[in-house]
């Protein structure tokens, strides 16, 4: 969850969190002069995602404003009490029906006719932005409402991507019981801050060193039972070991009488010139 002076924010794939649990979000950067707090977030393909909102200190109304990859998707009011109060926005609400926000492919080309199109010159591809802003809200009433907003999926040129590899869409329209509340509102002031949530695969923050690696694979040692169950029979083979047979000599020597038969029977040891230590062996 993102902070900033009393409001709050966090987006959250495939469910709804209220209390502030959404995806983690990575290398988190604050600016005080812009009002800007900046994080990355690991997208999913094909998952649908709300972004959410919520104030513990201030008295006002306030409106948080969504974008997503630099396309104005409306916004959702906070009214003054009580303290605290949250909202969130799932989708674009058009009519009498929801689209909600999803993580699509982004759809690339060879075709050197896009490199000059608009859609290759977005800046925020790849961004949410939320901006919330004090405002004065000057009436409100129940009706179906039309709002015009184009997330239909881009084709990129594949030189123009900047490593972006998704982008949000709206899923197909559901329908609403009760059409959805429309309020007049008027800025009366500066943003209060700008929340930007980066989005890109885990396994793009992770190459590029943004989130921490996936932790390795323990094996499990298997219960002390288990091992003892498992453990190799070893088969011992029985030598033929030959008992020495000794003679004690009167003045207390012992000669060993055993047959070596690790040595040739037809060898023979001189003793001529004999220094005592040396033994020559002629064989």
């Amino acid at each position: 969850m993102l902070n900033f002076h009393g409001f709050s924010a966090w987006v959250c794939i495939d469910g709804i969190r209220r209390d502030g649990n959404g995806t983690p979000e990575y290398d988190i950067e604050v600016s005080e002069a812009d009002k800007t707090v900046t994080c990355w977030i690991a997208s999913e393909l094909g998952k649908n995602f709300s972004v959410h909102w919520k104030t513990s200190t201030y008295q006002g109304d306030t409106g948080g404003y969504v974008k997503m990859d630099g396309v104005s998707c409306a916004g959702k009011i906070l009214r003054a009490h009580p303290l605290p109060r949250d909202t969130y926005k799932e989708g674009v609400k058009e009519g009498q029906t929801l689209r909600r926000f999803a993580f699509s492919s982004l759809s690339l080309t060879d075709d050197d006719a896009y490199l000059g199109a608009p859609s290759q010159t977005l800046p925020d591809l790849g961004v949410i932005d939320l901006d919330i802003y004090p405002i004065r809200v000057n009436g409100s009433k129940r009706r179906a409402t039309t709002q015009q907003t184009n997330l239909a999926t881009l084709k990129v040129h594949e030189r123009s991507k900047k490593a972006v590899t998704q982008q949000v869409t709206l899923t197909k329209a559901e329908y609403l019981s009760k059409p959805s509340s429309y309020s007049d509102v008027t800025l009366t002031g500066p943003a209060f801050v700008k929340f930007r949530f980066k989005y890109r695969p885990m396994d793009v923050l992770r190459a590029n060193g943004i989130a921490p690696q996936a932790p390795k694979a323990k094996v499990p040692t298997p219960p002390p039972e288990t091992q003892k169950e498992n453990k190799p029979l070893v088969k011992h083979e029985k030598k033929d070991v030959k008992k020495s047979k000794v003679k004690r000599e009167a003045d207390g020597d012992v000669i060993d009488l055993t047959e070596d038969t690790s040595r040739p029977k037809n060898k023979k040891v001189k003793l001529e010139n004999f220094v005592q230590g040396e033994v020559i062996d002629l064989t």
